[in-house]
């Protein structure tokens, strides 16, 4: 029976989770196996943003007036079949296509899961239940990064073909389950290109939205800036296997499962959303900068740790707050938020793919001082949230 429930949507949310995250530690080796420079593992994933870029905001905007759950439904089938193309094409030209596509279609599933989300929750409730998402998205991710390293462990085309399986069996799963929160509206797609004019959202975005948009941009620029080198990092330069790859991503995953489910809750309670944010981005920038300069493997592995637990706290204090400045249209400001997302993981991704080989830490480095910006516009600039 189709119904809107929070627990259906996190324990879809929690298998599908671990379905996006399945090829992450296997893609180093697919790179490495078509002998294709390091710069490519940063062009693929800018690929991949590029799409979540352009059709961010379409699909926001169409879920707002067609429903949420086809393009939920869409977004993570589209993603399994250029996965599949992904882990299968040996040309450098034909991965990039795969991979927009793959970015394009899975930006649908997490703008629209987000809408759908703040669809079926109260002010007074999100945080505590983005909270949850986060936490289940997160444990998602390090189960799938697990799975996937050790499905790939002799040959990564394993993890695709079952990366696509699973994404189908969910699709599915998904169109099954969740009820439409969404009464159609009878309006003519006109949405078609001109979604990509952002002067549409001129009266949606006031001052500490903008803020907040360009706030989003910084830490994805670092947080993909980690996370297109970590992979590689620890292969390539740590020589060590897929399976120690994905068995540290999924503890570190734990660790921030358990972040979200403890400590969120209580920052919600004991701060306001502008003070968390600010402090959480410090903690962010001084794990990071560990990351970048420690030459003791304890303690890099340590601060990765610390901040992956830290940064699966900020994503739903910084998701609460633009559900909290934005006073409808959810679905079209959260299209807007992954386009500002994406623009930051496509600089994020290429910088940090051209830099690796000047120094395999400067993408660490570059990440910390770039959430250190972010940190000082903070204090400077107040963020005005109910």
């Amino acid at each position: 029976m189709k119904k809107k429930s929070v627990t259906s949507l996190l324990i879809l949310a929690l298998l599908i989770q671990l379905v996006l995250n399945m090829a992450h530690p296997v893609t180093p080796v697919l790179i490495r196996s078509l002998g294709l420079p390091s710069i490519m593992f940063g062009i693929f994933f800018a690929s991949m943003s590029l799409g979540n870029f352009f059709f961010s905001p379409i699909w926001g905007g169409l879920s707002d007036t067609k429903g949420r759950v086809k393009f939920l439904v869409l977004g993570l089938f589209g993603y399994g079949v250029s996965q599949l193309g992904f882990g299968f094409a040996t040309n450098p030209i034909l991965i990039v296509i795969f991979r927009i596509l793959g970015g394009a279609f899975v930006t649908s599933y997490l703008t629209v899961s987000l809408a759908y989300l703040t669809d079926i929750t109260t002010k007074d409730n999100r945080l505590k239940i983005m909270s949850y998402y986060a936490a289940v998205t997160t444990i998602g991710g390090s189960l799938g990064s697990l799975l996937g390293g050790i499905l790939g462990n002799t040959n990564y085309k394993v993890t695709f073909v079952w990366q696509f399986i699973l994404a189908v069996i969910l699709s599915l799963a998904l169109y099954l389950v969740l009820e439409e929160t969404i009464q159609k509206k009878k309006i003519k797609a006109n949405i078609k290109l001109n979604t990509f004019s952002f002067s549409k959202y001129k009266d949606l975005l006031n001052k500490n939205l903008l803020v907040v948009m360009i706030l989003i941009m910084m830490f994805f620029f670092s947080s993909t800036s980690y996370n297109s080198s970590i992979n590689y990092y620890i292969e390539s330069i740590l020589n060590l296997p897929p399976t120690f790859n994905g068995v540290f991503l999924s503890i570190a995953g734990m660790v921030g499962f358990l972040a979200n489910i403890i400590i969120t809750p209580i920052i919600g309670k004991k701060f306001t959303k502008e003070v968390s944010f600010k402090y959480i981005t410090l903690i962010l920038t001084l794990s990071m900068m560990l990351v970048g300069l420690s030459k003791n493997l304890v303690i890099f592995f340590g601060a990765i740790i610390l901040f992956v637990a830290v940064a699966s706290v900020y994503v739903p204090v910084q998701q609460n707050i633009v559900s909290t400045l934005a006073k409808e249209n959810y679905g079209t400001l959260m299209g807007l938020q992954n386009s500002a997302k994406a623009v930051g993981m496509v600089i994020g991704s290429l910088f940090a793919g051209a830099i690796f080989d000047f120094g395999e830490k400067l993408p660490f480095i570059a990440s910390a001082i770039m959430l250190l910006i972010g940190f000082v516009i903070l204090m400077k600039v107040k963020i005005e949230v109910e």
